[in-house]
């Protein structure tokens, strides 16, 4: 039986605080409707995702603006379904997988539009060639990060306390080990920004060089994808090892 809940560490990423803040006060507003958590996450998909694929494809410094706008009102809202069902007890397997199965098309559509987008700008077809690239390493990424949940009953984005408590009190640990670790689990900010997609997404939208997100994204997601593959083949190895990440990984398993 998988211990997910007890294991489950509060997020890593910054940005996560405030725009849940937002959407808890967001979801006082739906409490004393019938509209359940399920509505909220296929209706933000529904209404937001068109808009936001239209403004980043037509291009333009405002409409790239406001497509950033865009999603992050589906952030909010996807803190706005999460905070529903657990004041109403809503919480079920079907919301849990839309929920993920919504986001991962959304922003594999998203990155396509964005590709279309350098494509307009540039007139350079051959970007379609970096956004694929791009799609490629996040879809690596989704797929390795659904092991990781299934095996060790951890999200590769939230993180795992029992993971994370294995490292404390270590005198010396590798770089390469410290990397190892937070390519799983970015605990480490620096690692946070360079590996998930919104903080470079922002920096491309401000700067207006939607080319260069494409470029760092690319690169960055697929390191992550290559290596977390890397790192599940060596603990399916059973094979002696000096990595403490791996050695933890293998205790986890044996605790489960």
């Amino acid at each position: 039986m998988s211990n997910q809940n007890q294991n489950t560490e509060k997020d890593n990423d910054p940005s996560v605080t405030p725009v849940r803040l937002i959407g808890n006060l967001a979801a006082k507003l739906f409490l004393k409707t019938n509209i359940t958590p399920n509505d909220i996450t296929l209706g933000k998909f529904i209404i937001l995702l068109p808009f936001t694929l239209f403004f980043l494809a037509k291009g333009g410094y405002l409409n790239n603006l406001i497509a950033l706008g865009l999603i992050f009102v589906n952030s909010v809202f996807d803190s706005v379904d999460g905070a529903i069902a657990r004041a109403k007890s809503l919480k079920s397997k079907l919301g849990a997988w839309m929920d993920g199965m919504l986001d991962v098309y959304f922003l594999n559509l998203v990155l396509i539009a964005v590709a279309w987008n350098v494509v307009q700008t540039t007139g350079e077809p051959l970007w379609f060639f970096g956004g694929l690239f791009a799609l490629f390493g996040q879809d690596l990424s989704n797929i390795m990060g659904s092991f990781f949940e299934r095996k060790f009953g951890f999200d590769c984005y939230s993180g795992s306390a029992n993971f994370r408590k294995k490292f404390i009190g270590l005198k010396k640990i590798s770089l390469l080990d410290h990397f190892l670790k937070n390519i799983i689990v970015p605990s480490n900010f620096l690692y946070t920004f360079f590996f998930t997609c919104r903080y470079l997404f922002v920096l491309g939208i401000i700067s207006n060089r939607l080319d260069l997100f494409l470029v760092a994204f690319a690169i960055l997601i697929n390191i992550r994808g290559i290596a977390m593959s890397l790192i599940y083949a060596l603990y399916l190895s059973l094979n002696k090892t000096k990595f403490y990440t791996i050695k933890f990984l293998r205790e986890i398993d044996a605790q489960r």
